[in-house]
């Protein structure tokens, strides 16, 4: 426990020093910009730590953002090159191939920050951010109290999530995406994503539970209908009878995500039943021995990006490890009453960190942060450092 108190302060500030102006940034190096779904988990830990300013001026600005569709940006960016000769090319997704290249000269390009709403690669709509300012408005204002925030924006949040069913080409309820358009954006799943629907299906009890807070009845009972079928749907559609099966197009593609999966779990969408299983294929494949990997078995590795591959970092979402993950699993097997693995799987984490003296974005499998050649692991890193903070406060049970 002791180094889950000094990994606890070592968290704290890693997450402070991505505050920003307008809200959280992805990390302070080549993510220095404001991405969507690193600071909305990242606000999970924000508000474990009661710094609830910098959450609303976060979603502020993503709602602000929204477009003529309601499509909330995946960024909000300078599209900035700012790497010198001395160090490791850092992977800025959303460069372009000559921009890497320009990174590795030391050039630096400074821009007004814009939002971005599609993928880098091949300019497909982003399919997770809607969902995912819909939920983290809900954990502020659930967190806070703050209804004068909720009124304000709760037209923008609804057309958000009203955003997802224009991905939902054959109205089943469940959404499709392509290549590379949800956060492992390195990796070509296309169809229907586990991970997505998991998103998609929590925003919609969030949306249902906010405008209950405001005595919109009728709304509350039209969101909480879509909520309980899509829930429905989503075990018709994904589970296998172990788990939820990763991601279907034209066939099932029965890998094991360790995102979906655990976020099923941890935000109520899994049947108190799949929970057990789920946690022991996680264990039986050693998903959490540094936690946590993100799949089982490995995708072929023709389905990584190019560029990816290239940098060397064809395992980016494909054998190498994420803390914010791990944190999932952790909340997920204590949700199915796990408690021992749980806290072991913390413990694991709060050494990794009180080893390296800061929370990283990615580590090898003997749980060391990634370096190599043409990349260096982002440091410190919002997402990891926040979800790390909203679990030891979560599953501990104490102020943190």
């Amino acid at each position: 426990m002791k180094n889950i108190e000094k990994a606890v302060e070592i968290a704290k500030k890693n997450l402070r020093e991505c505050y920003a102006e307008k809200g959280i940034f992805a990390g302070l190096h080549h993510f220095k910009d404001y991405w969507a779904r690193d600071s909305c988990f990242a606000s999970y830990g924000s508000l474990a730590i009661r710094d609830y300013d910098i959450v609303r001026k976060n979603l502020s600005n993503y709602l602000d953002h929204i477009n003529e569709e309601w499509q909330l940006p995946r960024k909000i960016a300078k599209h900035r090159l700012n790497i010198d000769l001395s160090s490791q090319i850092p992977l800025k997704v959303g460069a372009s191939h000559f921009g890497i290249v320009m990174k590795y000269l030391g050039v630096e390009w400074k821009r007004k920050r814009k939002p971005y709403y599609t993928t880098d690669k091949n300019k497909h709509k982003t399919v997770d951010q809607n969902s995912l300012i819909v939920i983290s408005s809900h954990e502020y204002v659930k967190e806070t109290g703050d209804i004068g925030f909720l009124k304000k924006y709760v037209i923008r949040i609804e057309k958000a999530l009203l955003w997802n069913y224009s991905c939902d080409h054959d109205t089943d309820l469940i959404i499709e995406q392509k290549h590379y358009s949800d956060w492992a954006d390195s990796m070509k799943k296309e169809g229907k994503v586990l991970y997505t629907n998991i998103c998609h299906c929590h925003a919609l009890k969030c949306l249902s539970d906010m405008f209950m807070m405001l005595e919109m009845k009728k709304k509350h009972l039209k969101y909480l209908s879509l909520y309980n079928r899509t829930k429905e749907k989503i075990e018709k559609v994904f589970w296998n009878g172990r788990y939820y099966t990763d991601w279907i197009h034209d066939e099932r593609r029965e890998h094991f995500s360790t995102d979906g999966n655990m976020l099923a779990v941890v935000w109520d969408i899994a049947p108190e039943k799949h929970s057990i299983p789920i946690a022991e294929y996680s264990k039986k494949h050693g998903i959490d021995k540094v936690p946590s990997a993100c799949v089982y078995p490995l995708y072929p590795k023709k389905m990584t990006a190019p560029l990816l591959s290239m940098l060397g970092l064809s395992d980016y979402h494909n054998g190498l490890s994420w803390l914010w993950l791990g944190c999932a699993s952790a909340l997920a097997k204590e949700k199915a009453g796990l408690e021992k693995e749980a806290v072991e799987i913390l413990n694991t984490i709060a050494d990794m960190i009180v080893d390296y003296g800061i929370v990283y974005e990615i580590y090898d499998n003997k749980g060391k942060p990634v370096k190599r050649p043409l990349y260096k692991a982002e440091y410190p890193f919002a997402w990891s450092s926040g979800m790390f903070l909203y679990a030891v406060r979560k599953i501990l049970k104490k102020p943190i």
